[in-house]
């Protein structure tokens, strides 16, 4: 099973290896602000059990429609 996220990432400041931008979760709408890859990790290990059972409650309620 896949979650999904949505990174969003300035441009400025990568080629001196800066990192700044945001992630979203995508099944909750959550978002977070990141500046290291290690932030963004961390968010993803934070939500990604919320964002599983959102997408399989998500998949039962199609399956149960059919």
């Amino acid at each position: 099973m896949f979650v999904s996220y949505v990174l969003r990432v300035r441009p400025e400041g990568l080629g001196d290896g800066r990192f700044a931008g945001e992630v979203e979760a995508v099944a909750t709408g959550q978002r977070f602000a990141v500046r290291s890859v290690d932030e963004l990790v961390a968010v993803v290990l934070e939500t990604v059990g919320e964002e599983m059972a959102l997408a399989r409650s998500g998949r039962s309620e199609q399956d149960n429609r059919r």
